[in-house]
């Protein structure tokens, strides 16, 4: 294939250059991305696997193979995921290509707890074997917050949480409801409701974050710059947000760490080893409710730091 390439603005006066190029054809492997995600609510827990081929293979490759995914405890503990549709694995389905979802059985999954330390092994029937093994990140909480609380409009809410031990990073999600309405007569014109803004402490020692200024750190170029500037002083009144903070280990970072904020590009290091590739991770998460309302309510008020104590 070749490609016209115009080196210099100087080089452009004079015409560009043929450069030959070669299109590297991609290897089709198997990948799987297996993921143990518990909440503040055991019952909430999740355990799902997504088995697929190499995203950009050649057309006309074999179906997957048929498979077994299975996730020991260091008790002993065993849960046999079973395939499920691929809508419980992914929010967007592919637009190209196909992959099989597999679920835990949720009567089994509240007995997961943070700390703990898990195997994965996904047999392929027709031979190989894909394994892994992680530890999820402790307990953590967040410091003095209720499961809902009410917020003066136009107010930051500084967010404080404690360690979670073996934690590498925190990923930082706000879904904000009813800012179309409340927005409209400022004449700023927001399109999703809700709004959601995800964000990340991209280190350990990170344990505090400013709602809602500081959320949002991969929506940056995407957002509305006057909706981005609003939201520098706080939500309006009349609006909701569902606020997450989620500790994640060593092998969902280095799987889902991209061009964000790796100067490098995507770059994908593996967690399961054998025939094929992917991700073994796990999460534990924690959430609350605000209200944005100047009228006082059953609810009780989110905690602001006295900035004079």
């Amino acid at each position: 294939m070749r490609r016209l390439v115009c080196l210099t603005a100087a080089a452009m006066l004079v015409g560009c250059n043929i450069e030959e190029i070669t299109i590297v054809k991609i290897e089709d492997v198997i990948i799987a991305e297996i993921y143990v995600n518990l909440n503040e609510d055991p019952t909430e827990n999740e355990v799902r696997a997504y088995l697929h081929h190499t995203v950009g293979a050649p057309e006309g490759v074999d179906e997957l193979p048929n498979a077994q995914v299975v996730v020991r405890r260091s008790d002993g503990l065993t849960l046999n995921l079973a395939e499920n549709v691929l809508e419980a694995c992914l929010d967007t389905l592919p637009t190209t290509g196909s992959g099989v979802c597999f679920l835990a059985n949720p009567a089994q999954t509240p007995s997961l707890s943070p700390g703990d330390l898990l195997e994965v092994e996904v047999t392929f029937v027709e031979g190989g074997t894909l394994l892994g093994a992680t530890r999820v990140p402790s307990a953590f909480q967040v410091v003095g917050m209720p499961t809902a609380c009410r917020l003066n409009p136009n107010t930051l809410l500084p967010i404080t949480w404690s360690k979670a031990e073996g934690a590498w990073a925190y990923l930082n999600e706000t879904s904000i409801l009813g800012l179309p309405d409340a927005l409209k007569p400022e004449g700023i014109v927001v399109e999703d409701d809700p709004l959601e803004l995800l964000g990340l402490s991209i280190s350990d020692q990170d344990t505090t974050i400013v709602f809602p200024s500081e959320f949002g750190l991969f929506d940056r170029f995407d957002l509305d710059q006057n909706l981005s500037t609003r939201l520098q002083s706080g939500i309006p009144d009349s609006t909701t947000a569902e606020v997450s903070i989620t500790a994640v280990e060593g092998n969902f970072v280095n799987w889902q760490r991209g061009g964000n904020f790796n100067p490098s590009g995507q770059v994908r290091v593996p967690s399961l080893r054998g025939d094929g590739t992917g991700v073994f991770g796990a999460t534990v998460n924690r959430g609350f409710d605000v209200v944005s309302s100047d009228q006082a309510s059953a609810l009780p008020d989110c905690p602001i730091p006295n900035p004079n104590p």
